[in-house]
């Protein structure tokens, strides 16, 4: 039986489970060799890709069988809402549907955390379940080749959807649960300006994914690290930078957080 993460993952889902063209979508919208932090808990889905395309990437997840999945990216345990790396990045990463949580809690919390470690010049790029998602929402069935996915919607009060998706590959099945709220174009703009971001722009291309930068002065202006980069900026060190690359790099200095830090090993391709 595939081990669970905490947060209801099947880790093993994750070894097969193929990306939809998120890596390719989200390198064709930032500068090539720009280092980003994934916060996407989705183990190597999006990470991989990305190292393959020439960014140093940075993968944040609390379960270790997950960062298992990286390959030629540097990892961290750790949990998200308590994460504090000394290092600011020009690209923080949340793929997936997380900023729709239906736990304000853990929504508050996961754009604290992508505030503290985007550089002044940055930005954070997300995607979100968008109002009208919510509106036409049904249960269906499809493939992220070669995974046949069947959604399930077992309840919807028109704020907070229920969900549960089956995912088969060969004679393998997983079950996977999800709670989602709906959340209006202004709850949208609320709750990044409560992060101190501000939605610039929806990405070319689509896929309800948009950029969203930090306030001109955050409160009490603390940052994990006063020395910042440009999104051009090369301060990335060698040793988390995949072999093959050229940075362009996060602000950076010795991590002294307690959370589990690796370097990247050699890319698996």
């Amino acid at each position: 039986m595939s081990e669970i993460t905490a947060d209801g993952r099947p880790v093993d889902l994750y070894a097969v489970l193929p990306h939809s063209g998120e890596p390719t979508f989200v390198h064709a919208n930032i500068p090539p060799a720009t280092a980003i932090l994934d916060l996407s808990h989705s183990g190597g889905r999006f990470a991989n890709p990305l190292t393959d395309l020439g960014h140093p990437v940075t993968v944040v997840d609390d379960s270790a069988a997950m960062l298992a999945q990286v390959h030629g990216a540097r990892t961290v345990q750790s949990d998200l809402a308590t994460l504090s790396l000394d290092e600011q990045f020009p690209v923080v990463l949340v793929a997936g549907a997380r900023l729709n949580t239906a736990d304000e809690t853990l929504r508050t919390a996961l754009l604290a955390t992508c505030r503290r470690h985007v550089t002044p010049s940055g930005q954070v790029i997300m995607n979100w379940l968008p109002p009208s998602w919510f509106s036409n929402v049904t249960s269906s069935t499809g493939r992220i080749w070669p995974v046949e996915v069947s959604f399930s919607v077992e309840s919807f009060d028109g704020t907070v959807l229920h969900a549960h998706s089956t995912y088969r590959l060969a004679n393998t099945t997983w079950e996977q649960r999800t709670t989602v709220r709906r959340l209006s174009r202004a709850d949208l703009h609320t709750t990044l300006a409560n992060a101190d971001l501000r939605l610039t722009h929806h990405l070319h291309g689509g896929r309800h994914f948009f950029s969203a930068v930090p306030s001109p002065t955050p409160p009490g202006d603390v940052s994990p690290n006063p020395t910042t980069a440009s999104p051009m900026d090369t301060r990335l060190t060698t040793a988390a930078t995949p072999p093959g690359s050229q940075a362009t790099g996060a602000a950076r200095s010795p991590v002294t957080t307690a959370a589990k830090v690796a370097e990247p090993s050699p890319s698996r391709r």
